[in-house]
């Protein structure tokens, strides 16, 4: 009951707005929240199931938004009632909201004021390597993490004189040639612009920003001849870097979507647009799907002279490195909700499934986790179990195809029959149906092709180097991914390839692996 000077007609109102700034910070509806008299204050209590910094955070937030005279100002606090089961606890709900939001596939500056999952090096401390002053290649399968690398570089750039720049190549994949070059340049342009208006410090020089939107607009209005807006942005880029007194990062992401052939004459104008203005190109894509590099017209960028190499591969050749990094991931995402193991949510051999499912990969990983505990919870259990985790790989299957399909772009359709003959030749017409085989180690196209499936996430590297037949014959094994034949394409009687109780691959099973022919290809294109 309330009992205080405050009116009824005026605590509703104020309860609902307060309730909707706490929920949209903690990222769920439905908090349960109560009014509570203590003294002569009324207090609006929301009810958790344990201390996380999530609610802490919801609480600090709300209380900046309220207006000084509103009546829950500074009366905002928690009660603690603990869930029996952990799926069916408001914590599992804001980490499956977490879980959703980390898997959207955008790259945008996160505000300051937003809570944030702690960052999870690679093993090469990549993330430094990324905010040096140098242009980098950064490849990686899909879902691996070029994207959250992407974003923790600008976290770390933030507050530095530099200026970064993110362009995410989506945007451009559907562009002709004819069209591509003046989006992305004059885009640039206005990016680099906008970048200029949100400076407050102090400026030496006047920073060219209309110079900058009105280059932008000369080029959409083909103004510009393509010839000259390299080093005619290069000279603006220029007088941006020295008025500031720092650098120029621009990131491309998903890279690999604009046409191969295109690729190299794009690269060719940005980089001949930052050269020698303290300007740095950052290209991150899918690595058999960039073609960074021409040849034959001397365009592009070249590793190591133009650009370093960023390798962000972390396959099922470790298992075990594979299964750590992906647990630090998810643990930090639980110590927000205020989860300390990761064995309160689930076991280790569930965990180990969803890992193995993943194939190391990040993203994946994380969209299964949320996927488990959801039939977890419709299921009323009290952890994640086998059958959860199971569920989740099997739904997980089209998604990944999808995928593909976006991907891919001009080859998706080759793609296809090439997944529909390795299914046929693993799973369908062999008397030992398994889901792994052998590709020879060959510069042909058809271990290229094996390489841009694999980059796609639907074969998985498993180890770089089997000699089955005799010295000198030199193979690579391959998984093939349960999208394949679990789910609505589930098929009966598939021997799985799983490593050992040590998390390693047998030799001698890795030998008896089927060998896909020498020259597949011709078979599926015929």
């Amino acid at each position: 009951m309330i009992r205080d000077a405050t009116a009824m007609d005026d605590i509703e109102p104020a309860q609902l707005e307060a309730v909707k700034m706490f929920e949209d910070a903690v990222g769920v509806t439905g908090v349960p929240n109560r009014i509570e008299l203590t003294g002569h204050q009324t207090f609006l209590k929301f009810v958790v199931g344990r201390h996380a910094s999530v609610y802490d955070h919801a609480i600090r937030k709300a209380q900046q938004s309220l207006s000084e005279n509103h009546p829950f100002k500074g009366l905002m606090s928690l009660a603690y009632e603990k869930a029996s089961r952990f799926p069916g606890s408001l914590e599992a709900d804001v980490l499956l909201s977490m879980l959703t939001r980390s898997t959207r596939h955008v790259v945008q500056d996160r505000p300051s004021d937003a809570i944030a999952v702690s960052y999870v090096p690679f093993g090469n401390k990549e993330d430094d390597k990324v905010i040096q002053p140098a242009s980098h290649i950064i490849a990686g399968r899909r879902g691996v993490g070029k994207s959250t690398l992407i974003a923790r570089a600008m976290e770390l750039l933030r507050d530095t004189q530099h200026v970064v720049i993110v362009l995410d190549m989506q945007a451009y994949s559907n562009s002709t040639e004819e069209t591509v070059y003046c989006d992305v340049m004059s885009d640039l342009a206005h990016r680099l612009a906008d970048a200029m208006a949100q400076r407050s410090k102090p400026r030496t020089v006047d920073l060219p920003e209309s110079n900058l939107r009105e280059f932008a607009e000369k080029v959409l209005d083909g103004e510009v001849p393509l010839t000259r807006m390299g080093p005619a942005l290069r000279r603006l880029i220029e007088k941006v870097t020295k008025s500031l007194g720092g650098d120029v990062y621009v990131f491309l992401d998903d890279y690999h979507v604009i046409d191969s052939p295109v690729q190299p004459k794009l690269l060719h104008l940005l980089h001949g647009a930052l050269k020698g203005a303290n300007g740095w190109l950052k290209v991150a894509g899918l690595h058999s799907l960039l073609n960074c590099y021409d040849p034959k017209t001397r365009q592009g960028i070249q590793t190591p002279g133009d650009a370093q190499l960023v390798s962000l591969d972390l396959t099922l050749v470790d298992p075990e490195s594979a299964e750590r990094h992906l647990a630090a991931i998810l643990l930090k995402f639980l110590e927000i909700v205020g989860v300390e193991t990761i064995s309160s949510i689930i076991p280790e051999a569930p965990l180990r499934r969803l890992v193995w499912a993943t194939a190391g990969v990040p993203r994946d990983f994380l969209e299964m986790i949320g996927r488990s505990l959801e039939h977890a919870k419709k299921a009323k259990r009290p952890k994640i179990t086998f059958t959860d985790a199971n569920l989740a790989i099997g739904e997980f299957g089209q998604r990944k195809l999808d995928d593909m399909e976006r991907d891919a772009r001009n080859e998706q359709q080759r793609l296809r029959r090439v997944v529909d003959y390795i299914v046929r030749f693993c799973l369908e017409e062999r008397k030992e149906k398994i889901n792994a085989f052998l590709v020879r180690s060959e510069a042909t196209p058809e271990r290229e092709t094996i390489q841009i499936l694999s980059d796609l996430r639907i074969v998985h590297l498993i180890h770089p180097t089997i000699t089955p037949h005799r010295a000198g014959e030199r193979y690579e094994a391959f998984l093939v991914d349960y999208c394949l034949f679990t789910g609505f394409r589930r098929r009966p009687n598939i021997t799985e390839m799983l490593p050992d109780e040590n998390r390693q691959f047998k030799a001698t099973e890795l030998r008896k692996l089927p060998a896909l022919p020498r020259d597949f290809l011709t078979a599926v294109e015929h």
